[in-house]
């Protein structure tokens, strides 16, 4: 009987030895493995790149056979942390991979092959096994992938050609295999970008402009208001609106403030895909303003959405002091202003052509503060994501983490045409109005330039 007491303080020496053998192991593969990635990244920018030709535009193409198994963009990402094995690294190196972003069927149980085509047309196959959706599907019959391909070269290699084309294939889509549709891939504006540490620039990432948006004049307040808070460059995604739209659409691409990219995701497929598939948009955006600009922020927001900073002149300012360089997205928290609600226009100038603004004639606001991830928008650091939510990150690179903004820096202005609660206790809030002096001006402006005959846009 009483070597029991002692077989069992044996067996949990045992057991605690065996418990840290196994986190020493853990922490020496994670030591390794940090250390590889370190090396191998090291010696990823020690090659000389020949960037193919290729074209920034993209749109919606089928794959195959199949009317609604579409393929978009793909985007170059030199990122070794995203990468979750490495292999065969003693003979060749990983030099990044390739995120492309699709429309296929959910769910989906073939494994995925990526064809990389070079501009000599030579083909190289990389199976890539199962796929899986990106969040946010809603449960529709239909779903953005985003699909990562990996990049080997030969170690002796010292001239690289990057690939100039991708496409995936798969058993059931026997055309896939057949006659692959390939995508160009994107790369850096400028080639010697490649590896370059990321420019401060904040960049605006907008949601589909769907069922023949009409509203010109919102999309002018939106544009020039975020550029008084320091965005310097804007994606719009265009799916359908009037000619007015797309008038003041073509003069900010004109002005070389804008990107319009052209958004076909086809009519019969809308029902049957969430929201005309936005976390693919999202995501496309975010992979757009990190690799082909070079861009560190993007504000993943709607046309009815205005990040307001409260202790800062601008979102810029506020990022320029409080980013430390290791923060996925700065995550605000969101306030409802109602269109139903009566409009306040005592700050209207007299010589204002164009008589209506949200944020400047809507001054009362929902009480609530609601709570982070609830309708909550972000800016993110570009470089640090793998997949974003609508309103949070779902996968970001080991070592970044979100930060909720403090609701006294900054908050999230939801400017909606129909209120989610018609009962909600509301609040003056005129802190919109510190911008009047130049929103009113800068709108009219920008109006009188492209409808120069009346200087007003459409709502």
């Amino acid at each position: 009987m009483s070597a029991r007491p002692n077989q069992r303080a044996t067996l949990c020496v045992i057991g605690l030895f065996v418990v840290f053998y196994l986190l020493y192991c853990k922490i020496g593969r994670h030591s390794f493995d940090s250390k590889l990635r370190e090396d191998l990244g090291a010696l990823q920018k020690t090659f000389n790149y020949m960037k193919p030709s290729w074209s920034y535009n993209n749109t919606w193409r089928q794959i195959g056979s199949k009317a609604n198994h579409l393929i978009y963009s793909a985007y170059f990402d030199d990122r070794l942390d995203v990468l979750e094995t490495i292999i065969n690294h003693k003979t060749r190196v990983p030099i990044g991979s390739l995120r492309i972003f699709a429309i296929l069927p959910r769910p989906f149980n073939d494994a995925v092959t990526c064809t990389i085509r070079f501009e000599n047309f030579i083909d190289e196959k990389v199976p890539i096994g199962r796929v899986q959706p990106m969040n946010e599907d809603h449960g529709f019959k239909y779903a953005p992938y985003s699909i990562r391909c990996p990049l080997y070269v030969n170690r002796n290699n010292s001239n690289m050609s990057l690939p100039q084309s991708v496409a995936i294939s798969y058993a059931s889509n026997r055309l896939s295999q057949l006659s692959p549709t390939f995508v160009p891939i994107s790369y850096p504006r400028d080639i010697e970008q490649l590896f370059a540490i990321s420019r401060p620039v904040l960049s605006v990432c907008v949601g589909p402009l769907q069922q023949n948006y009409t509203d010109a004049l919102r999309i002018a307040e939106f544009v020039e208001m975020y550029r008084i808070l320091g965005a310097r460059h804007f994606y719009f995604y265009h799916l359908s609106s009037s000619e007015d739209v797309l008038r003041l659409l073509e003069h900010y691409q004109r002005e070389g403030i804008a990107d319009v990219l052209q958004w076909n995701v086809p009519t019969e497929l809308l029902n049957d895909v969430h929201y005309a598939a936005i976390m693919a948009q999202i995501n496309d955006c975010v992979y757009r303003a990190m690799t082909v600009d070079n861009y560190r922020y993007a504000a993943i927001v709607d046309l009815d959405e205005v990040l307001i900073p409260l202790k800062h002149n601008s979102l810029a300012q506020y990022m320029h002091q409080c980013d430390e360089g290791r923060t996925s997205a700065y995550v605000f928290r969101n306030v409802f202003f109602y269109k139903l609600d009566s409009n306040d226009s005592f700050s209207m100038p007299a010589h204002t052509r164009n008589r209506f603004s949200y944020t400047q004639m809507k001054v009362r606001r929902t009480l609530e503060i609601m709570p982070a991830h609830q309708r909550s928008k972000c800016i993110v650091n570009t470089h640090s994501i793998i997949e974003m939510g609508n309103h949070f990150v779902w996968r970001a690179v080991p070592g970044y983490t979100e930060m909720t903004v403090p609701q006294s820096v900054g908050l999230l202005f939801h400017y909606r045409d129909k209120c989610v609660n018609c009962k909600a206790q509301l609040m003056v809030d005129y802190t919109a109005r510190r911008f009047g002096s130049l929103i009113w001006d800068r709108v009219d402006e920008t109006c009188g330039q492209v409808f120069t005959q009346s200087g007003i846009c459409t709502m």
